[in-house]
């Protein structure tokens, strides 16, 4: 296993960025060479990406399976575009932080072999943008995603963390954010219709977490559609305790592996 700290300048987000990285290049097990199969994994709410990695242990899990996993910072931004700011974390992981970590890293470019998940704001961040940019990504993985956020009335539930002006300032007001790739309720629906890929989905939730109805709400949908998710519940809420159990789970549906 090596962990690497990166550094570059993102035309995205017209900052410097610092990625962390770990490859399973020193594995034990040798069960794989390179280049990698790689997830690229999306913090929650008021989280980073080095506090994900270490409540989450995800370092493990990239040795185990044999998968190089990238983390990177997406402030508060629910992974979406920020034309007025000229913050595009959108774009930034959906297309160039795939794209320089390839060409830094030995890793792989086939779509099958790369991958897009995130706990909570994470999660929906995985589904919206492995949805929009379903030619570079074959799977999606959304752990306790939080979908259902942005209203009609353009207020925030009642269980959702977000002040309900930061949410309208990110997501954007109704009329504009209905229908548009960050329309988490509609995105599966509209990459259908435009008969793009869709990924493979996999959805992990608490049966005590309060967004445990989104995402029934958005299974419920895929039968509709005939599209297949895989879903894990057990006990257990909105927290590291349960997306720490799910790891294992998630990498099991990416990589077809049973842990080691």
């Amino acid at each position: 296993m090596a962990t690497l700290h990166m550094n570059f300048r993102s035309d995205c987000i017209s900052r410097s960025v610092y990625p962390l990285v770990f490859l399973p290049d020193l594995n034990q097990w040798r069960d794989i060479e390179p280049p990698y199969p790689t997830l690229y994994f999306l913090h929650g709410y008021s989280g980073g990406a080095v506090e994900t990695a270490m409540f989450t242990n995800i370092a493990l899990y990239a040795m185990r399976y044999g998968v190089a996993v990238v983390l990177a910072d997406g402030e508060n931004s629910f992974y979406v575009d920020d034309e007025k700011r000229g913050a595009m974390y959108s774009r930034f992981f959906g297309e160039e932080l795939v794209e320089v970590t390839r060409a830094a890293l030995p890793l792989s470019r086939r779509r099958e072999d790369t991958w897009i998940a995130g706990i909570s704001m994470g999660g929906y961040g995985a589904l919206i943008n492995g949805l929009r940019f379903s030619e570079r990504f074959s799977a999606v993985g959304m752990l306790s995603p939080a979908l259902g956020y942005k209203l009609p009335n353009d207020l925030a539930p009642e269980h959702c963390p977000v002040p309900g002006g930061e949410l309208v300032e990110t997501l954007g007001p109704w009329e504009t954010f209905r229908g548009s790739y960050r329309d988490d309720r509609n995105a599966l629906r509209r990459t259908r219709e435009e008969g793009r890929p869709v990924p493979r989905l996999f959805l992990a939730i608490g049966r005590g977490d309060e967004l445990y109805p989104e995402s029934c709400r958005l299974r419920e949908e895929c039968r509709e559609l005939g599209q297949e998710l895989s879903w894990y519940e057990a006990e257990g809420g909105h927290d590291h305790t349960f997306w720490k159990q799910a790891m294992d789970p998630l990498f099991h549906f990416l990589t077809g592996k049973e842990g080691v």
